[in-house]
């Protein structure tokens, strides 16, 4: 019964994408429409930073879609889900307007798979189209001409992803297999080759890969309705494009790290032997190291376009003559390639900080047969985390487990309008609540972005942001227990 509950979550879940209006922005116009962000609330409160990103603690674990290498180190049954609510105000050299909007924005499953390995899977949006705009230009020889651009609809992704860890055990091997040389006093190793090798075998022991499959499905819709008010020679014209798409792509990302033992425990060292098998557990540096590829991948789509000339009766539009009616034609999407590193510094439990730089080769994008204008996009962003002490218990302690983000983003921008390009830029804030249920532990996940995408200069349209997410991370052994253990019967 409880797995069933959990299937039909999942089910109401992806019907509630089909009735959502998740953006107002202009520039959902071109391309996919707006790109939706690949990670959940926790990961957008540290402004999206996630390459590098290991949630490698105990309680609570929080999975990572946005490098797929970190499911390896989901260590209990972990169900997610979020939302968010925008309000965004769009400002011209002449006006302003405001706009929000609450969604559902992602679910997610994740669970371990023995002890090298995890999965996840889970829907979320991949990108959203919802713009109405309106412009009067004054045409030479034609007299003023008013166009009209409206757009609806976006693409959906649902994920299914694994990683592991293939050499987990190396280095506990190797520690086991110096003491027993040691033994020998006929063995002798200096000290830097020791710590050579024992750095290798951690980089090794902690390096994971993983991978996305994504199956891309949904429709957007562009309409474009150009009137001639004050003339009698040019006929009014709507063209009406709809794009589907019901395809698969991947991703693929890999991890690592290694630590750095504390001052207190390098003193706490007797001697060379104990040097090489003691680990100091008292505020240890780790350095975390992260790479990202999302396949440029060819997916088939399938698109309506429909053009035809009107006339007005009062407010009434008249078909007059059809232009062009091309159903059900198929053809191809090439995705951009997309290629990200991340670094992190992690300080014990308290501290981590980590660095995401990656670029997104939008000079490939092909949609159908049409020309591409689109320039490659660069992304940085830089986030961190910090708990005073999660793992204390007791009155008073609350706010000692509790979870505080920060973080700041820039984007290059990939739309060149009017020589212009789009960029977008920002901060980050957010705090993760923990809570208990059952034998589990959650937390109640809050951030807030704040950006600007664009510019009010060479006409174009400047869009000030504010976006709240909230999501919900549980961690269950009971869970884990009824689907993933197997049982054994006397």
């Amino acid at each position: 019964m409880k797995k069933n509950k959990y299937i039909l979550l999942f089910a109401i879940i992806s019907n509630v994408f089909f009735a959502q209006i998740n953006t107002f922005s202009p520039y959902s116009r071109f391309g996919l429409g707006e790109l939706n962000q690949t990670t959940f609330s926790h990961n957008q409160a540290m402004a999206g930073t996630c390459i590098a990103f290991k949630p490698d603690s105990l309680y609570p674990v929080m999975i990572n879609t946005g490098n797929p290498a970190s499911y390896a180190l989901i260590k209990f049954a972990t169900f997610e889900v979020g939302g968010n609510f925008v309000r965004s105000s769009f400002t011209t050299s002449l006006s302003s307007v405001y706009k929000w909007t609450t969604n559902f924005n992602y679910g997610s499953l994740g669970f371990p798979i023995r002890r090298k390995s995890g999965a996840a899977f889970g829907i979320m949006p991949y990108s959203n189209v919802g713009y109405n705009m309106q412009s009067v230009n004054n045409e030479p020889n034609i007299g003023n001409v008013t166009y009209n651009y409206n757009g609806e609809g976006g693409f959906n992704k649902v994920f299914l992803g694994y990683g592991t860890m293939p050499f987990k055990e190396r280095l506990m091997k190797f520690r086991k297999k110096q003491v027993n040389k040691e033994l020998d006093s006929a063995y002798n190793i200096s000290r830097g080759s020791y710590k050579f090798k024992e750095l290798m075998s951690e980089i090794a022991s902690d390096f994971s890969i993983g991978a996305n499959a994504n199956y891309l499905f949904g429709s957007t819709l562009n309409y474009t309705d150009v009137r001639y008010p004050n003339s009698l020679t040019y006929f009014n014209t709507i063209r009406e494009k709809t794009v589907r798409i019901n395809d698969f792509t991947g991703n693929f990302g890999i991890q690592t790290a290694f630590t750095i033992d504390s001052v207190k425990a390098k003193k706490d060292t007797g001697n060379v032997v104990a040097g090489r098998l003691k680990r100091g557990l008292s505020e240890k540096v780790k350095i975390t190291f992260g790479y990202y590829m999302a396949l440029n991948n060819t997916v088939k789509a399938k698109y309506d376009l429909v053009s035809y000339n009107y006339f007005l009766n009062n407010t009434a539009i008249v078909p007059k003559d059809t232009v062009l009616k091309a159903i059900d034609q198929s053809g191809k999407i090439t995705l951009p390639l997309e290629q990200g590193f991340g670094i992190g510094f992690k300080k014990g439990e308290k501290f981590n900080l980590v660095v995401d730089y990656a670029i997104t080769d939008w000079s490939k994008f092909k949609m159908f047969e049409y020309a591409n204008t689109l320039k490659n996009n660069m992304r940085t962003s830089i986030g961190f985390n910090y708990v005073p002490d999660k793992y204390v218990l007791g009155k008073g302690t609350y706010f000692k487990r509790t979870q505080y983000r920060a973080g700041a983003f820039y984007n290059s921008g990939y739309l060149d309008i009017n020589k212009t390009l789009i960029k977008t830029y920002g901060v980050s804030a957010g705090l993760s609540l923990p809570v208990g249920i059952r034998t589990g532990t959650g937390l109640v996940n809050i951030g807030v972005q704040y950006g600007v995408t664009g510019t009010q200069n060479n006409g174009l349209i400047k869009e000030n942001f504010l976006r709240v997410n909230f999501g919900f991370t549980f961690n269950s052994t009971y869970l884990e227990d009824l689907w993933f253990r197997k049982f054994k019967y006397d």
